[in-house]
């Protein structure tokens, strides 16, 4: 698994240098203000329903479509990399609604996220993508990575960084209760 996020993050690099090679350099050097926004690469897995629940599937379109968004909105990213192989139809949706298209075998389909569309300058939109499995007799499973670019700078800034834990917060509360009573008594 290391190794396909490792190839996926090479592959979505290439194509963003290629996306921001002809942009203004106001934003190009706005790269690195995006850089380490949301660290790493999230993959998600998605299993897709075999034919025979049809009908099913089908009435799941709308829920689809709020759980895309939502996700959407979750995670800020630069580029979506699909991996649907043995999709019959692939769906993208944007602002404008639905466009379908029919991938080939094998194909990566690579979809702009909201980082895109800010470095763009809105020249490429936000989109959210989604593979169709049609005639399927078993489930399907596709994934899709959800890529920003990482940090530049060394996580020098990162690493004096530290997450209290609710008990931890709870205990401190409970002395500096004791503490400002004492000092107020005394």
């Amino acid at each position: 698994m290391e190794n396909l996020v490792a190839r996926i993050e090479n592959v979505a690099e290439k194509i963003l240098q290629v996306i921001l090679q002809d942009s203004p350099p106001k934003i190009a050097n706005s790269v690195d203000m995006i850089r380490g926004h949301e660290r790493g690469t999230l993959c998600s897995v998605y299993k897709h329903c075999s034919d025979n629940m049809s009908g099913q599937c089908s009435n799941s379109l709308n829920y689809d479509v709020i759980r895309m968004l939502v996700r959407g909105n979750q995670s800020s990213h630069c580029l979506c990399l699909h991996l649907c192989d043995g999709s019959s139809e692939f769906q993208v949706y944007s602002k404008k609604g639905w466009l379908s298209f029919f991938p080939e075998k094998g194909a990566l389909v690579v979809t702009a996220g909201d980082q895109t569309q800010m470095l763009s300058d809105g020249h490429y939109k936000d989109v959210i993508g989604r593979p169709i499995f049609k005639g399927e007799k078993e489930d399907c499973i596709s994934m899709a990575f959800l890529y920003s670019p990482p940090n530049k700078k060394s996580n020098f800034q990162n690493s004096g960084e530290r997450t209290i834990s609710l008990g931890l917060q709870v205990l401190l509360a409970m002395i500096l209760t004791l503490v400002c009573h004492v000092l107020i008594y005394v």
